[in-house]
């Protein structure tokens, strides 16, 4: 691919300098738009520094941490603890982070739509493909903060200074607004990409985006026509090898409709370091909890409390394979080696220097070439849209809206039935009501979906957060090490609460705040 992801312009990094207090900061120039603007790669390399900003390693990787599925046990370089725990405060780290990187990326895409049509060597199909891209970048980037906070300031322009303290917009009108401009993007944006350009913006991606942004507003006759639009491109399929699309060896693939990439060597990030475990030099900071393990179905399609096939003395035999595809449970091998936690002289081992609290692991994300320093060595990208996604939107928009036929079944059973996975179908006569289909495509959509950012959306969509987040949540069960007090019984890994007047909401920042006041009132609860 071309490396679009790396190649930074004096503007797109003035925008970027210029955004330390946010929103509340002109970007200042090092090159005037004058002097810039002028031939086909200014104008790519601006669109291009749009991109950078989808990654956020140090913080996206540990969203899921937020949720039922996984645990971070510490606060370093996300506090995701604190807000996972119900602890958070205003001032918790990673509700700035988030806020201040997204809202950086909105400044880059403003600038560009600002300023691209003062670039006289673009074509007219390569301007409108740029400035498609960046609208799709810049709807990427609302419908998270709108997910994630609620109302938010809506900018679509680079404004002066002194109009900076803005008022923030409902989640309702940004709404509105996200899916027009992933329509316009749409019409502009490509289906495919010849190999140089692999990884932008497809019209896909956009119309996938759009279908997500509709599910979570429950506009479901919307979002399932959105999502109809991607299947019938016939463009994207699910793909043969799960682990692939996550460890850096299938980048490429169809399935992947939007992913934060990596280059080795040039821009590598510290995946492996968060996710992976001492045997692999990882650090154990993103790893599973019992909770996301029991939600995967033995392989006659029955959950753990109805099959006849689950054994508590075996509990990880016969199971959905997404589960050893996803977590590394007792004797799963990562890259070559065994990881047994229930071995005392495990590096793995619980109490064991950087290994899991857990005692779980994910394999998910783990990458296929480890190398370098812990800051550098990874380089397999991060997903964050794929075409899985799509049909399980689709399947569960029609569900919604009791319109339920062939269709619905067969967009659930692609997913269940991908080569290595191969689960049995879903069918009419075992999930015959819009009741028991419903919680068929939310246990889907868990099981997956593990550290893609789902997860927590759904959770506050489906308002469940405040049941799934509270109480002690637990680890793997201590049958083997004697010398621990919890011999005989799961690791209690720590106590949650989450407040249903205040959590299903992330506060606008006090940093933010305290630089715009008219961002006040801020969410309730907090």
């Amino acid at each position: 691919m071309k490396k679009f992801a790396i190649i930074f312009t004096f503007a797109g990094l003035a925008a970027i300098s210029a955004c330390k207090k946010t929103l509340d900061e002109q970007p200042q120039s090092a090159v005037s738009q004058d002097d810039y603007w002028k031939t086909e790669a200014d104008a790519i390399n601006a669109v291009n520094n749009c991109y950078r900003r989808l990654g956020d390693v140090d913080n996206r990787i540990f969203i899921s941490c937020a949720t039922d599925d996984s645990y971070s046990w510490s606060d370093w370089p996300s506090d995701v603890r604190l807000v996972g725990n119900g602890s958070a405060s205003i001032s918790t780290g990673m509700f700035a982070n988030f806020w201040s990187n997204l809202y950086k990326m909105i400044a880059s895409c403003n600038d560009v739509l600002d300023n691209i049509d003062r670039d006289k060597a673009l074509s007219d199909s390569l301007n409108r493909r740029l400035k498609g891209e960046t609208r799709f970048i810049r709807a990427y980037a609302y419908q998270q903060l709108t997910g994630l906070y609620g109302d938010v300031i809506l900018r679509t322009t680079t404004p002066a200074i002194n109009e900076f303290k803005d008022k923030r917009t409902s989640r309702a009108e940004v709404a509105t607004f996200i899916a027009a401009e992933l329509d316009s993007a749409a019409k502009y944006l490509p289906v495919t990409y010849d190999a140089n350009n692999v990884g932008r913006a497809t019209r896909g991606a956009a119309l996938g985006l759009k279908a997500r942004v509709l599910l979570y507003e429950g506009k479901y006759a919307e979002a399932a026509e959105a999502a109809k639009a991607v299947i019938d491109l016939h463009a994207h399929a699910i793909d043969n090898d799960y682990v692939s699309l996550f460890n850096g060896t299938n980048k490429n693939s169809s399935e992947i409709l939007l992913s934060a990439r990596y280059v080795k060597s040039t821009l590598p990030n510290a995946i492996a370091t968060w996710v992976g475990g001492p045997s692999i030099g990882g650090w154990s900071q993103v790893v599973p909890l019992q909770s996301l393990v029991d939600a995967y179905e033995c392989t006659d399609g029955k959950t753990i409390d109805k099959s006849s096939l689950y054994d508590p003395a075996h509990p990880y035999d016969n199971r959905d394979p997404r589960l050893k595809l996803t977590v590394v449970v007792p004797g799963v091998q990562v890259n070559g080696i065994t990881i047994d936690v229930t071995s005392k002289t495990s590096l793995d081992a619980l109490s064991k220097n950087n290994a899991s609290f857990t005692g779980f692991y994910y394999k998910k994300y783990v990458p296929a070439d480890i190398q370098g320093n812990w800051d550098s060595n990874s380089y397999n990208d991060l997903v964050l849209l794929r075409y899985a996604e799509v049909l399980l939107t689709y399947a569960e928009a029609k569900i919604e809206l009791n319109q339920i036929d062939a269709s619905v079944y067969d967009a659930i059973n692609q997913v269940r039935q991908r080569p290595g996975v191969m689960m049995p179908p879903v069918t009419a006569a075992d999930y015959p009501s819009q009741t028991t289909l419903r919680d068929a495509v939310r246990r889907e959509r868990r099981v997956e979906f593990p550290m893609e950012d789902n997860r927590l959306f759904d959770i506050r969509r489906w308002k469940i957060a405040a049941t799934v987040m509270s109480g002690p949540v637990y680890g793997i069960l201590n049958n083997y090490d004697q010398t621990r007090k919890d011999y005989g019984q799961h690791v209690l890994v720590e106590q949650r609460s989450f407040n249903a007047g205040r959590d299903y909401l992330w506060p606008v920042p006090q940093s933010e705040t305290s630089l715009n006041p008219n961002a006040l009132p801020n969410n309730s609860g907090w």
